[in-house]
C-alpha cells in the first residue's frame, strides 16, 4: 500500500510532536509519509531560540518546565535515547538538558516596599516522564496540605518573633475523626477542650488525610468535611490577627484562606459533585475561591494567586486589570503543578530551548524521513464548494534557495551544543546579502519578503493535513484576510474558538552582568522567582547557559518576563511600523525597571539612587543606559508570539484534535483542548500527540489528557450514594 501523505503546517512543538508520534516505530513509518512546512528558518515556535552575532543564546521567553510536565519529559528522553549526537556534543542526555531547580521565591509588599517571600519545594525520587504520575485529586490535595504544612513550620521555625505571634485555636478533640491523630489517651482526652497552635492542628490535619481512600472520598463524608471545616478554622485563626501584620504572616495566612477555600470547592464541586472543567471555568479563579470561603483580601492580594496568574499569564491583551482564569483549568494545574510533581516542582534547562530539546529533535526527524520544507508562509486554505473538506494549502516561498530544500541544514555546533541561528544562513539564499542588508525579518507577521507562491493539493500532495500555527497566526485581527478566512466564514464552531479565544502579547529581557549573583546583592539561593516589580515580574538566574556561550566577561546571566499591554499584535499584516513600534516600548519599560525597580540587585544602585548600567556587560562596550542595547530586548507582539490565555468562559469553545469541522484538517497547538488547556510546553506536545493518534486512528492514551474531566455515560448505584451525600452537604451548609 502506498504510505499516507501528512502535510503538517507550523514547526512548533505541536507540529513536531505530532510528528515525532507519527513516526515512533517502524510500522508507522512505512504508514505515513511526513512533510512539515515552517515560515522562516528555524523551529521550535515560542520554544525556538538562536544564536546572535555574539554566539549568546537568545531566547523568546524564560521557560521554566515542571514537574509535571510528563509528556515534555517523555519526550525529551526518547529524543536523547534515539539521538546520535555529532562529535563535540557536551549535552548528551535528558538528565544533563534539565535540571530541578528548587528555589522558587514569590515577591510581596511590605508596608508598600517590595521584598520576597522565600519559597522551596523539596525533591523526590520520582522522575517525570516514565508515565508514574499519581493522577488522584484527593492524593492531589493530600499533597498540597503537606507542602503548606511543612513551609508553615519552617517559616515559624525562622522567625522567632512570627512564632511567638502564632494563635491557638480551641477544639474540641474527637470534634472531628482527624483530630484522633492527637489522642494520645482518647479516654482522658474525648470530651475536653485543648487549645493547640494552628501549627499542630495543620500538622493533625496532615496525618489524618492520608488515611482516607482516594478512590471512595465520597464515602468518607464526615472525615473529608472535618478536614475542610479544620483548614477553614486555621485560615480563620491566622487571618486578621497580630500574626498577619508582618509580611510573612500575612502571606502564609492568605495562602492558607485561599487553601482552604481550594479545599472546600474542589470536595464540593469535583469529589462529590462531579462537575466538569467546562462548567467551572465559567467562573474566573478568584470568583470561585470566593464562592468557597476565601475572604477578599485574600483573594485579590495573595501573593500566591498572582504568582499563579503571573506564571500562567493570564491577563488578555496584556492587561492586569483584566486579569481571567477559568477556575477549573486553574484548578487542574494547581493539582497538576503542586500536587503531582515528579523529582522537584520546578525545572530548568541548562542551555538553550533550541540547543536542549529542538535541534536534537529535529536531528532525530530526519533520520526517521520527515521532509522540512523551510521558508514556507501559509497564505490560505481553500475548502470545497460544499465547505466541508480542504482541498488545497497555498504557501508563499519566502526566498530561493542556492541549494536543494532537503540539503539545507539550519543547525551547527556552537560552543559544545548544537543549535540554530538567530537569523538565517543568508550565504545559502539567494540575493541573501540584500535582503540582510534590508533587515528583512523572515520570521514577522509585518514581512511580506516572497518569491513565489505553491500550492499542494489533497489527493495529489496529501492525504491528510494538520494545522500547527499558533492561533494568532489565522484568528481574524483586523480587516485583512488570514490563512484560514475560509474556515471561518465556513464553520460557525472554529470561528467562535477563534473569536473567543483572547491572546497575551509578553515582554522578554535577557542581560549578561559583569557581577555574579551575590556581587549584586542577591543573598538567597538561586532563584527562578514570580512576582517581581513590574513590568518585568518573572525572573529566572539562568547563568548555566554561560557555560554554553562564548567566554566573555559576563559572570552571570538573567532572564525577566511579563505580559505586555499593547494592541500593536492586531495591527494589520501591511503596517511594516509595528516591529520599530513594540522595540522602543519594551526598551522604554526595560528601562524603567531597572532604573526604579532594582530591590532584587541592591549593589547595582550607585549612591544617588540611580541604577549602575556598567553591572551590565556590554560587547561593545558602550556607556551608560546605551548598554541596554547590548542586551536582549523583546516585545513578543507577532500574533503568532502571543500566548492565548484560558480566560473565564473560553474552555467551552476550544476544539480538539479532530474537531476542526472539515475533512482531511486535523488541529494541533496550546490552543486546543488537549485536556490541559492553559498555554505551556507540556500542552502543546500533548496537542501534537492527539493529532497523531485521530489521523492513525490508534488507540494511544495522553497521559494527563482525562484528569478532571469526569465523563459519565451511566448511573451505578454508587451515583445515587454520592449523590445523596452531595445532598447532605448542601443541608449543612444550609
Amino acid at each position: 500500500m502506498a504510505k499516507q501523505r501528512i502535510s503538517i503546517v507550523g514547526g512548533g512543538l505541536a507540529g513536531l510532536s505530532a510528528a515525532f508520534e507519527l513516526t515512533r516505530t517502524a510500522e508507522l513509518r512505512e504508514r505515513y509519509e511526513v512533510t512539515l512546512y515552517q515560515m522562516g528558518w528555524r523551529l521550535g515556535g515560542k520554544c525556538a531560540s538562536g544564536r546572535d552575532e555574539f554566539g549568546r543564546n537568545v531566547e523568546h521567553g524564560l521557560h521554566i518546565w515542571f514537574g509535571y510536565y510528563e509528556n515534555a519529559f517523555r519526550l525529551l528522553r526518547d529524543v536523547y535515547q534515539e539521538w546520535d549526537p555529532p562529535e563535540g556534543q557536551k549535552i548528551k542526555s535528558a538528565e544533563e538538558a534539565v535540571r530541578p531547580q528548587t528555589f522558587t521565591p514569590i515577591g510581596a509588599l511590605e508596608d508598600g516596599e517590595p521584598y520576597f517571600h522565600r519559597v522551596s519545594f523539596p525533591t523526590n525520587d520520582e522522575l517525570p516522564g516514565f508515565g508514574t504520575a499519581n493522577l488522584s485529586v484527593w492524593n492531589s490535595l493530600v499533597r498540597i496540605i503537606q507542602l503548606f504544612t511543612s513551609s508553615y513550620e519552617r517559616a515559624l521555625q525562622s522567625d522567632e518573633h512570627l512564632a511567638r505571634r502564632e494563635p491557638q485555636i480551641r477544639a474540641t478533640i474527637g470534634q472531628h475523626s482527624l483530630l484522633a491523630a492527637l489522642n494520645k489517651d482518647p479516654a482522658q482526652t474525648a470530651s475536653s477542650e485543648s487549645a493547640l497552635r494552628v501549627g499542630q492542628y495543620l500538622r493533625a490535619v496532615t496525618e489524618w488525610s492520608k488515611h482516607i481512600d482516594g478512590d471512595r472520598v465520597w464515602s468518607h463524608f464526615e472525615e473529608v468535611q472535618g478536614i475542610a471545616d479544620a483548614l477553614r478554622e486555621s485560615a480563620s485563626a491566622l487571618v486578621g490577627t497580630s500574626f498577619a501584620q508582618t509580611g510573612t504572616g500575612n502571606v502564609l495566612a492568605q495562602t492558607l484562606d485561599v487553601a482552604s477555600a481550594l479545599a472546600n470547592g474542589l470536595i464540593t464541586d469535583l469529589l462529590l459533585g462531579e462537575r466538569s472543567i467546562a462548567d467551572l471555568d465559567r467562573l474566573d479563579f478568584r470568583q470561585w475561591l470566593l464562592m468557597h470561603g476565601a475572604k477578599e483580601d485574600s483573594v485579590h492580594d495573595s501573593p500566591a494567586l498572582f504568582a499563579l496568574y503571573d506564571t500562567m499569564f493570564q491577563y488578555p491583551d496584556g492587561e492586569r486589570g483584566r486579569a481571567s482564569y477559568g477556575a477549573g483549568t486553574a484548578v487542574q494545574v494547581v493539582l497538576r503543578m503542586l500536587g503531582t510533581y515528579q523529582g522537584a516542582l520546578a525545572w530548568e534547562l541548562q542551555a538553550g530551548m533550541g540547543d536542549v530539546l529542538v535541534a536534537p529533535l529535529f536531528q532525530v526527524l530526519k533520520s526517521r524521513a520527515v521532509r522540512f520544507r523551510f521558508f514556507h508562509k501559509l497564505r490560505n486554505i481553500d475548502i470545497d464548494s460544499d465547505m466541508t473538506s480542504i482541498v488545497r494549502l497555498h504557501f508563499d516561498r519566502q526566498v530561493n534557495l542556492r541549494i536543494d530544500q532537503d540539503d539545507y541544514e539550519p543547525v551547527r555546533l556552537c560552543e559544545g551544543v548544537l543549535s540554530w541561528s538567530a537569523a538565517p544562513d543568508w550565504s545559502v539564499i539567494e540575493d541573501g546579502e540584500m535582503l540582510k542588508d534590508a533587515g528583512v525579518d523572515l520570521e514577522s507577521h509585518w514581512c511580506d519578503q516572497s518569491v513565489s507562491s505553491i500550492a499542494i493539493q489533497q489527493g495529489c500532495d496529501f492525504d491528510e493535513a494538520v494545522l500547527a500555527i499558533p492561533l494568532g497566526a489565522f484568528k481574524k485581527l483586523n480587516p485583512l484576510a488570514g490563512p484560514c478566512c475560509q474556515l471561518l466564514k465556513a464553520n460557525e464552531r472554529f470561528r467562535t474558538m477563534t473569536e473567543r479565544l483572547p491572546l497575551v502579547p509578553s515582554i522578554s529581557v535577557q542581560v549578561w552582568s559583569e557581577r555574579a549573583l551575590a556581587e549584586l546583592g542577591w543573598t538567597a539561593p538561586k532563584p527562578a522567582m514570580v512576582c517581581a516589580p513590574q513590568p518585568l515580574a518573572v525572573w529566572g538566574d539562568m547563568s548555566q547557559v554561560l557555560a554554553y556561550e562564548p567566554p566573555t566577561q559576563a559572570k552571570s546571566l538573567h532572564y525577566f518576563c511579563d505580559v505586555l499591554a499593547t494592541q500593536l499584535y492586531r495591527r494589520p499584516p501591511t503596517d511594516a511600523s509595528v516591529p520599530e513600534q513594540g522595540k522602543r516600548l519594551a526598551t522604554s519599560l526595560a528601562t524603567r525597571w531597572f532604573e526604579k525597580a532594582m530591590s532584587v540587585w541592591p549593589h547595582a544602585v550607585l549612591e544617588r539612587g540611580e541604577f549602575d548600567w556598567g553591572v551590565l556587560f556590554s560587547p561593545s562596550n558602550e556607556k551608560g543606559q546605551e548598554r541596554l542595547g547590548s542586551q536582549v530586548v523583546r516585545a513578543n507582539v507577532n500574533p503568532s508570539d502571543c500566548c492565548v490565555a484560558s480566560a473565564a468562559g473560553t474552555t467551552a469553545f476550544r476544539l480538539r484534535a479532530n474537531e476542526s469541522g472539515f475533512s482531511h484538517l486535523f488541529l494541533c497547538g496550546s490552543w486546543i483542548n488537549s485536556g490541559l488547556n492553559t498555554e505551556c510546553i507540556e500542552a502543546a506536545i500533548m496537542s501534537g500527540m492527539q493529532a497523531a493518534r485521530a489521523i492513525s486512528q490508534d488507540a494511544v492514551p495522553v497521559p494527563g489528557e482525562s484528569f478532571l474531566h469526569l465523563e459519565q455515560e451511566s448511573i451505578s448505584p454508587c451515583d445515587f450514594i454520592r449523590a445523596a451525600t452531595l445532598g447532605m452537604l448542601s443541608l449543612r451548609a444550609l
